[in-house]
């Protein structure tokens, strides 16, 4: 778990930090928009906690729109 958080804190520090000093906004939200899902997945993935398919309740959404591959 620690190792995680290293892990993103270092991304956050090398990837962030010249985003924020060139005062790109939109591409801090952009960046945090990807980091925080991406985040938050990877601690659950870490705790053993199940995380439901998107794709899977993609696919429900679309079949009951009556747009399938079959």
């Amino acid at each position: 778990m620690i190792t995680v958080l290293i892990f993103f804190a270092l991304i956050l520090l090398i990837d962030l930090y010249p985003i924020v000093r060139r005062r790109s906004w939109r591409g801090a939200f952009g960046f945090l928009l990807l980091f925080i899902p991406a985040l938050t997945l990877a601690i659950l993935q870490q705790k053993n906690i199940e995380v439901p398919s998107l794709m899977l309740a993609l696919g429900d959404l679309l079949k009951s729109w009556g747009i399938s591959y079959r």
